[in-house]
């Protein structure tokens, strides 16, 4: 399929990000846009941190530190069908490895009692999700592409992985609270706008997570999702997203 490198603009606070990214052409599902949507979070989160920089926060997070691959991650049920993808080409015995350490994280929680508020795939940010994810990072689950405290797919990781930068002691990561976790400001989150697109609602509180520990179940029992778009038409969809998820900011601050 024709791809072409397209180039978007974003007037920000602090000055206009510059995005080049490769589209397809064609009609495709979210999945096939996600480079393209992983390379707008990276612009925006490379920007936000010359901001942080610039105001005398610079960024702490570095190499091997991987207090936050401990959390549970939200991600798009996009992402969730890509990572299953990933997973299933993996070589073997490391397939199977992975498999085994998300079945694990699975039965952690299980007997924590965690499934039920990680199945509801609640809307992101409401205060029983923040519970559920709060409970689960005590339980110190390691996600399952974990390796010697760094990320094994790191080109391949989620979006939110991609957002998620602090610039308070990386020692605090390992109790976090709203008091000890600075984090980088974002004008948007990707992710969360990939994830509004997908549940196809005006309303962003019904805009639905999926924790990642959870991906290689759902995928298999959700293998297809919306039907395909063309590529511009998709990504300018999922574009839109940014200007009203930034103006639902505006009045909640």
């Amino acid at each position: 399929m024709e791809t072409r490198r397209l180039t978007s603009e974003l007037g920000l606070p602090g000055g206009i990000v510059r995005i080049e990214m490769d589209v397809p052409m064609g009609d495709v599902p979210m999945e096939r846009l996600l480079p393209a949507l992983q390379a707008t979070a990276d612009a925006l989160v490379s920007h936000a941190a010359a901001q942080s920089v610039a105001e005398g926060k610079p960024v702490s997070c570095a190499a091997a530190c991987g207090a936050c691959c401990r959390q549970l991650v939200p991600i798009a049920p996009a992402e969730a069908r890509q990572l299953a993808v990933l997973v299933e080409g993996l070589p073997e015995p490391r397939r199977a490895v992975v498999k085994e350490r998300f079945a694990e994280a699975l039965r952690r929680a299980g007997e924590a009692g965690l499934l039920p508020g990680l199945e509801a795939r609640e809307a992101s940010g409401g205060g029983t999700a923040r519970e559920t994810a709060l409970a689960y990072f005590r339980l110190g689950i390691p996600c399952p592409f974990l390796e010697s405290e760094s990320c094994s797919i790191y080109e391949d990781r989620p979006i939110a992985c991609r957002e998620y930068l602090v610039t308070s002691p990386p020692a605090n990561c390992a109790a976090p609270t709203r008091e000890s976790i600075d984090t980088v400001h974002l004008p948007t989150r990707v992710w969360a706008a990939v994830a509004w697109e997908e549940e196809g609602s005006e309303d962003f509180a019904k805009a639905t997570w999926l924790p990642l520990v959870l991906s290689l179940v759902w995928a298999a029992k959700n293998p297809r999702g919306q039907a395909p778009k063309p590529g511009p038409e998709l990504l300018r969809s999922v574009y839109a997203r940014f200007s009203r998820d930034r103006t639902r900011e505006g009045k909640r601050g």
